[in-house]
Order: structure tokens, then C-alpha cells, then sequence
């Protein structure tokens, strides 16, 4: 906890800008009106969304300072590893985590399991396991990382909470091309939110500037182009 008076550490997803809200502001100070994009959007599986724009937020940051319903932290198998998300996550939830942590006994890669926030200002912290990426084995690569995602925001529905901080479930140890992995998040949290978007108030991407040093272009929304990027990915 804060001291008193002191400025709290953790960001309230509720002040961070949304996609929609980005893709205004790039509106007008270009020249693309909005008349080109809607019809750029029409050649997309997916037509424009405002309402699903509305609720999915770009944001480089730590996603462990995130003060939303749930964040995810990206582990092994036995949710032990120790990478740049899940060592700010244990240090700020404190000792309690790793003792519910054993409790679930592992969690196999593509599954969500769920333990408590403990000290963080996220109520709870969905665990999950991405894959091991091999080109000769990418389409089960995908199935998992898919899975990852999907299985997230499914425990996200069944708990019925408002607001998830996703962070980069790729890890570079586990070596999933990040554009591969970029498209196959924005696919699985398009989708859902046409289905379950009621249940689910807000979705942010995190970004540590840890991964923003390996990829610059993975926050840079003038490269990402970011509400077409959405629309004309997620059906392919």
C-alpha cells in the first residue's frame, strides 16, 4: 500500500486511451478521412467496430502496475519462470502468490488458471503458458498460442470481470515471431468481444519497454496503423 498522500504507482486502465480513441485523434491530424477508412474497413472480414475499439487499449508499461479486475502473467509449465513480466508481478504481489502458485500444481501451455492479486491493484492474476515456437510445428504453435488467449478471456467471462491487462504471452525465450503472435492476439480478442463483449468493459495490451527495445515498432501505433491493423487482421 501507498504511503499516505503519495502518489500511487499502479495506473487505473480507466485513464488510458483506447483504440478508438487513438485512431480519432490519428484521424484528425492526417489527411485520411473518415469516409477513406470505412471504405479501406469494407474489403476486412471485420467492418469497422467503434463499440469494440472502445474497449481495447494499446499501453507501454509494466502490466503489473495495471489496476484492473485481472492481469495475465506468462510462465512455464510448472509457473516458474522467471522473465521480466513474472518478476515484476511476484515482487509487487509479495511472498503470498508463490504459495497459492502451488497450489494449482502446474498449468500445461494453453491454459488459463486463476490465483488472487494479493498486493497488486489487479484483483486477481490469470496465469498462462505460451508455446515453444518451432516453424516445423507452427500450426501447433498457433493452436496454442490461440488457445492462451482464448482461454483467458473465457475465465475473464466465467468470473464476470469488467477489465483485463493482457502482457506478451510470446516470451523471447520461447521464440514466437512477434508480428506472428501480434496477429493471432488481435484475432482471438476481436472475436470474443463480438461474442462476449457485453461481460467485458476493457482490454489492454501491455507493452514493457523491455520488449519495446527488442521490437520498437510493437508500440509505435503510426507502424501498427491501429484500427485497420485490427479490422483487417483478425478474420484472416
Amino acid at each position: 500500500m501507498d504511503p499516505l498522500g503519495a502518489p500511487s504507482q499502479f495506473v487505473d486502465v480507466d485513464t488510458l486511451l483506447s483504440w478508438g480513441d487513438s485512431y480519432e485523434d490519428e484521424l484528425n491530424s492526417s489527411d485520411i478521412t473518415a469516409e477513406t477508412f470505412q471504405e479501406d474497413s469494407i474489403r476486412s472480414p471485420f467492418l469497422y467496430n467503434k463499440n469494440i475499439n472502445g474497449k481495447v487499449v494499446l499501453w507501454k508499461g509494466d502490466v503489473a502496475l495495471l489496476n484492473c479486475t485481472a492481469i495475465v502473467n506468462t510462465s512455464n509449465e510448472s509457473l516458474t519462470d522467471k522473465n521480466p513480466v513474472s518478476e515484476s508481478i511476484f515482487m509487487l504481489a509479495g511472498p503470498d502468490l508463490k504459495e497459492d502458485l502451488q497450489k494449482l500444481k502446474g498449468c500445461r501451455t494453453g491454459e488459463a488458471k486463476l490465483t488472487k492479486g494479493f498486493n497488486l491493484a489487479a484483483r486477481f492474476i490469470i496465469h498462462t503458458v505460451g508455446p515453444k515456437y518451432k516453424s516445423r510445428y507452427r500450426t501447433a504453435a498457433e493452436s496454442s498460442l490461440y488457445s492462451c488467449y482464448r482461454n483467458v478471456l473465457q475465465l475473464a467471462k466465467e468470473q464476470s470481470m469488467s477489465s483485463v491487462g493482457f502482457c506478451v504471452i510470446n516470451s523471447a525465450k520461447r521464440g514466437y515471431p512477434l508480428e506472428d503472435a501480434t496477429h493471432i492476439a488481435l484475432r482471438t480478442v476481436r472475436r470474443f468481444l463480438e461474442i462476449h463483449g457485453e461481460t467485458i468493459e476493457k482490454v489492454v495490451f501491455a507493452v514493457s519497454e523491455l520488449e519495446e527495445q527488442i521490437n520498437p515498432n510493437c508500440v509505435d501505433t503510426g507502424q501498427w496503423d491501429l484500427p485497420s491493423f485490427i479490422e483487417d487482421y483478425v478474420g484472416n
